[in-house]
């Protein structure tokens, strides 16, 4: 997901985000229907090997504001439950190192922030929504950005308290032992996340860009840190890099499984090349995460094949598709049908929001959020076509 200060989203009252324009050019973009494929077989996974996910990272704040959520059968419910209820199984989380400081994510740094009420996203707040993500009997995938702010493919701001960092092993020990932090106190409070992602949107590298004069509070303007950097400019960095994040997740629990993102859906040979770089530095990785928005990694009609060659050409990896919308239906048949089961299921993006990448899944009238009924029969009906049934 791309912020960028020319477009402006009411995330939750007046507090606002915003969103770039990248990617492909939507005009050549052929959208395919929502519908099922041929190919789908029924009944063929269930609900505990099959992710149907969402990432509801902003929730804490919406329901501070006041939101409530009313489900298709007109009952108000917790949105964790209102998910649920419509067979989501998974919930993908993400935080910032210290949201509060200067160009983080909650600071009111830049002309289209506004100051947050609390560091949301931090690692406490984050612990607090993991407990009701297990609560309600759902998985967790904890997502790592590794900065104060949203990091993307335009921005990868490296977080204040390491910003004088000057060799890349010392950076890659702070990255380890950041993540062994947080990890091992999630795990004393009993919400250990079932799956890692080490990175966001990873494709230029990651830990590469320094605020400046002109930098806000959502990472834009920012410039290449020239002292060290993860960027992709330099793979040994990088792998450095990566593979203290994972070294971190494996010391606090061996089994967790490791997923990296990147967001170059619509660029096979770039994303190719990522994953060879990868290999010839010997980042050890479970899953491989993808962005699949129409706006910028269209035609959604090339997916399947994507996804079909990357799973011919990289046998040991698995796949998912971290962020999407609008196609629910079309991304989940893709990853159904993968072979060998290695298509693990999709995470639709904060469901409760519209913006350039797609539409909301509710409709809002004033803090009332109601869901929409069409929108969610289409994952009444995935878990019907594909969950197996007693």
């Amino acid at each position: 997901m791309f912020f960028n200060q020319q477009n402006t989203l009411a995330l939750i009252l007046a507090a606002v985000t915003l969103l770039s324009a990248c990617g492909s050019d939507p005009s050549t973009n052929e959208r395919i229907e929502d519908n099922p494929t041929e190919a789908v077989e029924s009944h063929t996974r269930n609900s505990d090997n099959y992710i149907l996910g969402a990432d509801v990272s902003s929730l804490k704040e919406f329901t501070d504001n006041g939101a409530i959520f009313i489900d298709t059968d007109g009952n108000e419910k917790p949105l964790l439950a209102l998910l649920k209820n419509h067979g989501f199984n998974y919930i993908r989380l993400r935080t910032f190192v210290d949201p509060s400081h200067d160009y983080g994510y909650a600071s009111g740094a830049g002309e289209w922030c506004n100051a947050k009420s609390e560091a949301y996203n931090d690692k406490a707040h984050i612990i607090a929504m993991a407990k009701q993500v297990k609560a309600a009997g759902m998985k967790l995938l904890l997502d790592f950005h590794y900065s104060d702010t949203w990091a993307d493919p335009h921005k990868q701001v490296i977080p204040h308290a390491w910003r004088n960092i000057n060799t890349i092993d010392d950076l890659a020990a702070t990255v380890k032992n950041y993540t062994i932090e947080v990890l091992t106190e999630m795990k004393a409070a009993g919400v250990i996340p079932d799956m890692v992602q080490v990175g966001n949107e990873i494709t230029p590298g990651m830990l590469i860009h320094l605020p400046s004069q002109e930098t806000d509070c959502f990472g834009n303007n920012s410039i290449i840190n020239k002292v060290v950097n993860g960027s992709t400019a330099n793979w040994h960095n990088l792998a450095t890099l990566l593979k203290a994040g994972i070294a971190g997740v494996k010391q606090v629990n061996e089994n967790t499984p490791i997923m990296l993102h990147i967001e170059n859906t619509g660029d096979r040979e770039g994303l190719m090349h990522w994953l060879d770089q990868a290999h010839v530095h010997k980042v050890d990785f479970d899953i491989l995460g993808l962005s699949a928005y129409e706006k910028w990694q269209g035609p959604s009609n090339q997916w399947q094949g994507t996804l079909d060659l990357l799973a011919k050409k990289y046998q040991k990896l698995n796949f998912s598709f971290v962020e999407y919308n609008p196609q629910r239906r079309l991304l989940n048949d893709i990853m159904l049908n993968l072979p060998d089961e290695r298509g693990l299921g999709t995470f639709f993006w904060e469901p409760v929001l519209s913006g350039e990448w797609g539409e909301s899944m509710f409709i809002q009238q004033g803090n009332v959020y109601t869901a929409k009924p069409d929108d969610f029969l289409i994952y009444d009906k995935i878990v019907e076509d594909y969950f197996e049934t007693n």
